[in-house]
């Protein structure tokens, strides 16, 4: 029986012998962590222009716009922003090099700042979790790193969340660094070690500094951070005094350095913030934490989210709590660099009940979370391998799963490019018409802009924001009517865009709204995420025909006794009858009419317009609004030959196939008018 084993088991030696070698292969190679890095950089190169630039994003590009001493002068005192200016300084200088080659007007060139910030973060996991824990820990830290949601979504916006986070990670790494390079023998080894040490502590600092004057919040790490030098300086078993030493240095320099801001921090903090309740809401704050961290969005049910969050909860409290056999137990960094700002934001409620009031406020910890996550995989790998593996690979499949919301409408914020786009396009389809934007509140300025000053058409369009506190109904015949009257007597201005955002606050009873919808007929609403948009005709009775465009037809026929369709202008040639942009689910087909009086109108009927197939079918109708020019400058006081704009949109369905579509527009009671073909998409 042993004779007939032997070359089985000659073959199982063989087999062993070459897995073993491409065991040590591997080991040998960098190749685990450059898929890390790869793994880093996929997501956060994925579609980088899906997500229009929103408010905050163009606060930062303002900013950035700017030369390095404005910036200083203006956001060092955290009045006109309440970010320190060191992330809005690189920000201008990566701007300015992207201007070399034509991009600097580019999102996605802009955005790519922030990825690769991302992906040095993950890099400094990777290093940081392998000189602490060991190289599987690392790889595996490094990975869940990659696929955070929370993570790859920040690396793509232009803020400075994610940079002021990636910068802590290094500080932790130079911090435990600097101790592989300061034992009290290193000046026996030579100069380079002393050089590498010093680097260390220069890396240390600028981390540091960067982290503090790019995000406020930061400064929550420092304490934890501290106490780990002590940690490392008994790293050995014996007290390494110069370490210690250093480290005090390198931290007083740091605190020298940050005083000043500091100060201000501390005025406008206490100035402006609402005080709340120590520790309330402490241990919902976090199961919310570990949510965001983790697989934050996912649009999955309430039911499967909860459990996926709670099989994390597991991995990171068996991180926290379980030991491992490996040369250096890293559960007291982890506990310091996770509890400490937690636990510093939880207290500082008292002064500011909004410390955990936003999503991204404490993404500089979600790396350590992390971390713990995947030394908790470790560690249940040490009392069973292939369920420490399992429990590794369920959280990347968990993370992955979670990543494609990211790029979908649902997660849309304020679409501003949305609605730049519309009013260039209503504008282009507009030649005999000039348009002028009112953007409420004037805050919201440059979001507008960032994306309307990029269309050569809209490039000279007047583009106001009058309006800088808040209002009251006081204010509706003083403030608010002698600013839009000089607005609205504009030379050449036709229609008027009102675009609003983050009225809470502001205008509360939409005061400039509806000081506006009791002056102008309506022309159309949109509703990009997060934005309103409404046009008004400034003028809308024209002594003779104007000049239109190329696509206008010219029917002249009868729409009801009196009134005749002298021309029609399809202004969207093309839609989507499926929308994701401007009001989901269906598209809007907008029609403009010019219709003129040719005798006395005693009563005028109902007026819409219709969206046919060829067979006749309807396929949309237009919608009925108050306040449009019908109901404002009824047929019935029209003057004889004077040319009236009136402006519909045609709802349509949703399920219409994609195909070339008849618009017709009729008088109830009355047979209507061809107004030439609608592209469905």
């Amino acid at each position: 029986m042993s004779r007939l084993n032997a070359p089985f088991e000659a073959r199982n030696a063989i087999a062993y012998a070459r897995l073993a070698s491409v065991r040590q292969r591997i080991q040998a190679s960098s190749l685990p962590e450059r898929l890390v890095i790869l793994l880093a950089a996929l997501p956060r190169l994925w579609r980088l222009e899906y997500h229009s630039v929103w408010f905050d994003e163009a606060i930062s590009l303002d900013w950035a716009r700017l030369g390095p001493a404005p910036i200083w002068a203006d956001t060092f005192q955290l009045i006109r922003d309440k970010h320190p200016p060191a992330y809005y300084l690189a920000l201008h200088y990566w701007q300015t090099s992207l201007g070399w080659f034509g991009a600097d007007q580019s999102d996605a060139a802009l955005r790519v700042f922030g990825v690769l910030l991302g992906i040095l973060m993950v890099w400094g996991v990777l290093r940081l979790v392998t000189r602490l824990s060991g190289r599987v820990e690392g790889l595996f830290a490094g990975a869940f790193t990659a696929l955070a949601p929370l993570l790859v979504w920040y690396s793509q916006e232009l803020r400075m969340f994610q940079p002021a986070a990636t910068a802590i990670v290094w500080a932790a790494f130079f911090l435990t660094a600097a101790r592989d390079h300061a034992s009290p023998h290193a000046e026996s080894q030579g100069r380079s070690p002393v050089r590498a040490r010093i680097l260390c502590w220069v890396g240390l600092i600028t981390a540091l500094t960067f982290a503090l004057y790019s995000y406020l919040y930061a400064a929550f790490f420092l304490p934890g951070l501290g106490l780990a030098v002590f940690l490392q300086a008994r790293r050995n078993g014996s007290l390494d005094r110069r370490y210690i030493l250093e480290a005090v240095a390198a931290f007083a320099a740091v605190a020298l350095l940050f005083l000043p801001l500091a100060r201000s921090a501390w005025a406008v903090n206490s100035a402006s913030s609402a005080p709340g309740v120590p520790f309330a809401d402490f241990l919902p704050n976090l199961w919310r934490q570990l949510r965001l961290f983790t697989v934050w969005h996912t649009g999955w049910p309430d039911a499967v989210r909860s459990a996926a969050v709670l099989f994390f909860a597991l991995l990171v409290l068996a991180g926290l709590l379980l030991p491992r056999r490996v040369r250096r137990d890293a559960r007291p960094y982890l506990w310091l660099w996770i509890s400490a700002p937690l636990l510093i934001g939880s207290a500082l409620l008292a002064t500011n009940g909004a410390i955990f009031r936003e999503d991204r406020y404490f993404l500089f910890v979600a790396p350590f979370v992390l971390w713990a996550a995947a030394r908790g995989a470790c560690a249940l790998a040490r009392w069973s391998p292939s369920t420490g593996a399992l429990a590794g690979l369920a959280a990347l499949v968990l993370l992955a799963a979670s990543l494609p919301v990211l790029w979908t409408p649902p997660l849309f914020r304020e679409n501003w490019r949305a609605a730049a786009d519309y009013i260039h396009a209503y504008q282009q389809r507009s030649p005999h018409s000039a348009s002028a934007a009112l953007v409420h509140p004037y805050f919201l300025l440059p979001a507008l802009n960032w994306y309307l000053r990029q269309q050569p058409a809209a490039a000279e369009m007047p583009v106001y924001g009058n309006f800088n506190a808040p209002l009251t109904s006081e204010q509706a015949e003083t403030l608010i009517a002698g600013h839009l009257h000089d607005l609205a007597a504009a030379s050449g201005v036709d229609t008027l865009w009102l675009l609003q955002s983050h009225l809470a606050g502001v205008d509360d009873h939409r005061l400039v709204q509806s000081w506006l919808d009791g002056k102008y007929p309506l022309v159309t609403e949109q509703y990009p995420a997060g934005v309103e948009m409404r046009g008004y005709a400034i003028r809308y009775r024209f002594p003779a025909l104007p000049a239109l465009s190329g696509a206008a037809l010219y029917p002249d026929a009868p729409l009801f006794p009196g009134v005749n369709l002298a021309a029609c202008e399809i202004v969207t040639p093309v839609v989507a009858a499926r929308d994701i942009l401007y009001h989901p689910p269906s598209g809007w087909v907008h029609l403009r009419l010019w219709l003129s009086k040719n005798e006395e109108v005693n009563q005028a009927p109902a007026l819409f317009a219709l969206v046919q197939a060829e067979d006749g079918q309807i396929w949309g109708r237009s919608l009925q609004r108050a306040g449009d020019v019908l109901s404002v400058y009824p047929p019935t006081i029209w003057q004889r030959n004077e040319f009236v704009r009136v402006e519909l949109d045609v709802n349509l369905n949703p399920l219409a196939a994609a195909g070339a579509y008849n618009v017709k527009v009729e008088a109830e009671g009355e047979p209507g008018v061809p107004c030439g073909t609608v592209q469905l998409e």
